[in-house]
C-alpha cells in the first residue's frame, strides 16, 4: 500500500481504510505526443489481454492519427487524467456510427466507451472514480444519447467489478462482432432512465 495511505479501527476492531483525497479527474483530447505512453501502456499485459492493439508506435500512428486529425472513424479519443499525470486511455462514439455493434448491444440512443487505466493508476479505486467521471462527461458531450454503455468482455472481471464500483448497472449480456462475449453495463441520463 502506498504510504499516504492509514488506517483505523471501528468501534467492534475492525481496519477501515482511510483513503487518498478525493483525486481531481479530467479529460483531454488524445494527441501525438501521446503515442509513445500508448505504446507503453499496450505493453502491460493486463492491458494486452483485453485491447487488441500491437504494441508499436507504427501500428499506435496508424489506428489513432486518423481519430486525432478527423479522417478516421467518428470515435472520439480521450487521456484521462488524475492529478494532472496521465491516467488512461478512453474513447466516446455513438452506437448508431457503427451500426453492426449497435444492433448486437441492443440499447437505442447510445454512446459507447471503452477504457485502460495503466497500472500506476490501478488498484487504487481510481478506475471507478474515472469510470464514473467519463460518463458524465460523455453523456454532457453526446446530449442526443440517454444511456452510456460499456461492454467489456464478460470474462474481464476486473472490469465488469470497476464498472459496477463506478455506478453502471450490468443490463445484458451480448455479443458484438468480432469480440468475445460481453456484459453491456449502463448509466442512463437521469431524465431517461427506463
Amino acid at each position: 500500500m502506498p504510504e499516504q495511505w492509514a488506517y483505523v479501527a471501528d468501534p467492534f476492531g475492525n481496519r477501515i481504510e482511510l483513503v487518498e483525497p478525493t483525486p481531481t479527474i479530467a479529460f483531454r483530447p488524445l494527441t501525438v505526443d501521446d503515442f509513445e505512453l500508448l505504446v507503453e501502456w499496450f505493453t502491460d499485459p493486463v492491458v494486452a489481454a483485453w485491447w487488441d492493439q500491437p504494441a508499436e508506435i507504427e501500428s499506435v500512428r496508424s489506428k489513432y492519427l486518423p481519430r486525432i486529425d478527423g479522417t478516421g472513424d467518428p470515435t472520439l479519443m480521450w487521456i484521462a487524467e488524475v492529478d494532472d499525470a496521465a491516467a488512461g486511455l478512453f474513447q466516446s462514439y455513438l452506437h448508431d456510427d457503427y451500426s453492426e455493434h449497435d444492433i448486437a448491444v441492443g440499447l437505442a440512443d447510445a454512446v459507447g466507451i471503452d477504457y485502460l487505466v495503466g497500472a500506476p493508476h490501478r488498484g487504487r479505486g481510481l478506475g471507478a472514480a474515472t469510470l464514473r467521471a467519463f460518463a458524465g462527461f460523455v453523456l454532457d458531450l453526446y446530449r442526443q444519447a440517454i444511456v452510456c454503455v460499456a461492454a467489456p468482455a464478460a470474462a474481464n472481471a476486473a472490469s465488469c467489478a470497476a464498472l459496477e464500483r463506478a455506478g453502471f448497472e450490468r443490463s445484458h449480456d451480448c455479443q458484438p462482432p468480432d469480440e468475445p462475449p460481453t456484459i453491456a453495463y449502463t448509466v442512463w441520463r437521469a431524465t431517461a432512465a427506463p
